[in-house]
C-alpha cells in the first residue's frame, strides 16, 4: 500500500533532525552519545519494519550488529579479538554507521520530495490553464478552503476532462490522491 508521501517526507525530516543530534554529541565526545545513537538506529530501523522496505532494514541492523561486535571486544573487519583501542574502533565505526545512515535518509528524502516537485508542477501547470479559461477565477478559489471541497473540485475536473484524467492517471503512479489534495490546497494557498 502507498504511503502518503507528505507523511513520509515529515517522518524523515524528523530523523534527520534527531541525526543531527546524535552527530552533535559524537562532535562533543559526550558519554550520551552510545545511548543516542542505539536509540536512534532502533527507531530508524522500527520506521524501516512498519514500512516494509527490507533493504533499508537490513543496512540498518548491519551498522547495529558492527557497533555491538565492536562493543563485545571483536573488530567486525579482522574478527579479531580487540587488545587496545577499543573505545576508538568504536568510535570509527559509530562514524562509519552514521554516515550510511545519513546517505540512507538522504536518499529517500530527496526521491520523495522530488515526486512531491514533479506533482506539484503539474497541478500547477492545469491550475493556471484553468485560469487563462475562465473555468477558475478568485472566487471560485477563496472558496476552497478545507480538503472535502478541494477533493469535490479535482474529481470534477477529472470526470469533465479528459486531459486532466490522464494527467490524474500519471499523478497516481507516483503519489496517493490525498497528496494530490494537499498540493492543490498549497498551490491554492499561493495564488490567494
Amino acid at each position: 500500500m502507498q504511503e502518503l508521501i507528505h507523511f513520509t517526507v515529515q517522518k524523515i525530516k524528523e530523523l534527520l533532525e534527531q541525526f543531527n543530534e546524535v552527530q552533535s554529541l559524537y562532535l562533543s565526545k559526550s558519554f550520551d552519545f552510545d545511548t543516542r545513537f542505539d536509540g536512534f538506529l532502533n527507531e530508524v530501523l522500527e520506521y524501516f519494519r512498519t514500512k516494509g522496505n527490507t533493504s533499508y532494514e537490513s543496512e540498518v541492523l548491519k551498522i547495529m550488529n558492527m557497533i555491538a561486535t565492536v562493543k563485545r571486544g571483536f573488530n567486525p573487519i579482522k574478527m579479531e579479538k580487540i587488545v587496545s583501542g577499543r573505545r576508538e574502533l568504536l568510535g570509527g565505526f559509530s562514524f562509519n554507521g552514521m554516515e550510511s545512515i545519513y546517505d540512507i535518509l538522504m536518499e529517500i528524502y530527496t526521491k520523495e520530495n522530488k515526486k512531491l516537485d514533479e506533482a506539484e508542477e503539474l497541478i500547477s501547470g492545469i491550475i493556471v490553464s484553468l485560469y487563462q479559461n475562465g473555468i477558475l477565477d478568485d472566487e471560485k478559489l477563496k472558496d476552497m478552503n478545507s480538503v472535502p471541497k478541494i477533493e469535490s473540485f479535482w474529481n470534477s475536473l477529472v470526470v469533465q476532462n479528459a486531459a486532466i484524467s490522464g494527467i490524474n492517471k500519471k499523478l497516481r503512479l507516483s503519489i496517493i490522491p490525498e497528496d494530490i489534495f494537499i498540493i492543490l490546497e498549497k498551490v491554492f494557498l499561493k495564488l490567494i
